[in-house]
This record gives structure tokens, sequence and C-alpha cells, in this order.
């Protein structure tokens, strides 16, 4: 066998699954362990675990093109929550995500403390893989009021129940979109602290009529 021929070397996995997956088969833990381009690979192409529903890869330093690697494997196929949050994900990662299919299922998606603009959230608020969603933090991004009326105005997130959105430099026109939203009607907890709120706009959306499900609502007036 030819050098380029040996296989690689991949008992560091066998050891990540080891550590990291619960007894009952259903959560898979990588989290804070780096996963770069290459190790995204390898996991692609080498790691087959059935059964697992949350996958846990926080502080993983992922960036765009590693997690696009990893979608096209079978580590998402049908998972009902995904933490991807603390890691180095921008534009690229949502649409990743948006595309992803396999996420069809998911309930539970975190991506806060990452570095999503508002054209990151237009993917996936448009996407009809993300029909499923219940609650999406988006904590700690970049989203502005563009992200902000794209949540309001998706097509396909009418079963989410729980959005956070702090820290995204959200203004009076991200709020009135919320406040004017259709979209939006099972949601019942809002959380826009650390924005760049204002009084007109809270009191938009305390009389909207629009947001009738909410019973919880932080900001910082």
């Amino acid at each position: 066998m030819g050098k380029s021929d040996t296989p690689p070397d991949i008992s560091y996995l066998r050891k990540w699954i080891k550590r990291g997956l619960s007894k009952d088969g259903k959560t898979l833990d990588f989290s804070q362990r780096k996963i770069d381009l290459e190790t995204a690979i390898d996991i692609a192409e080498m790691v087959e675990v059935e059964g697992v529903e949350s996958l846990f890869m926080y502080k993983c330093q992922l960036k765009d093109n590693a997690l696009e690697e990893l979608a096209g494997g079978n580590l998402f196929a049908g998972l009902r929550e995904l933490w991807l949050y603390d890691n180095n994900l921008r534009f690229g990662g949502a649409k990743v995500l948006a595309d992803c299919e396999k996420l069809s299922q998911l309930r539970y998606l975190s991506l806060y403390t990452n570095k999503i603009d508002g054209e990151g959230i237009e993917a996936l608020a448009n996407s009809p893989h993300m029909a499923s969603l219940e609650t999406l933090d988006l904590s700690f991004n970049r989203i502005g009021d563009r992200g902000a009326a794209a949540l309001a105005n998706s097509p396909y997130l009418n079963n989410l129940q729980v959005l956070h959105l702090d820290a995204n430099g959200i203004g009076y026109e991200g709020m009135r979109a919320f406040a004017e939203s259709k979209a939006l009607k099972s949601l019942t907890t809002l959380n826009i602290m650390y924005n760049r709120i204002n009084e007109a706009g809270l009191e938009l959306l305390q009389e909207s009529k629009r947001l009738n499900s909410l019973e919880m609502f932080k900001a910082d007036l």
C-alpha cells in the first residue's frame, strides 16, 4: 500500500464519540473541540451515528466552510436540536443551514454569539427546512433591522414559539416589523435586550394585535 493509500487515522473521532454520546444514544456532544475544515471533512466522511436527536457543537471555532462539510455528511439527519453557539459563523454558515434538507425536523436551533448578519437571517427565514423550528436563539449576532424584518415576515416560521434576539443592533424598524408581523402567530417569548430600543418601538409592540400569543417580552426599557 502506497503512502497516499494509507487510511486516515480517525481514532480521535472514536474517542470523541465515546465521550460525547449519551447512554440512550440520542445526544452527541462535540463541544469545545476544535473543528477546522480538515476535521469537519473527517467527521462528514467517517462518522455514522444513527438515532442522534441533539447535537452540541458550541465553542468549536467552527467557520462557514467547516459547517458546509458537516452538513454534507449524515450527522445532521433527523436532528431535533442543534447547538452551534459561540463559533465563527457568518452569512455562509447561515446559508448552509438554510439549504440543508436534513434539518427539516429541527425544533431547536442555537446560533448565539456568532457573526451572522441580516442577509444570513433572510436565508434562514426563507428556508422551508426551518419550518419545524420552535425555538431560535440568535442573540449576540449582527442581524439588525433587516434580519428582524425577515424573521417577522417569514413564510415558514409559523411554529416558532421562542425567539432570542439580544444584542443584535435592532431598532425601531425591526420592532415595527414584529408589531406588524402576520407570520409569528405562535410566538410566546421574545427577548430583545441590549438593542437600539426606543419608547416608540415598544409602544408599537404593546399595542400590536398580531402577537396575540406573546406571554414573555424582555427589552431594556
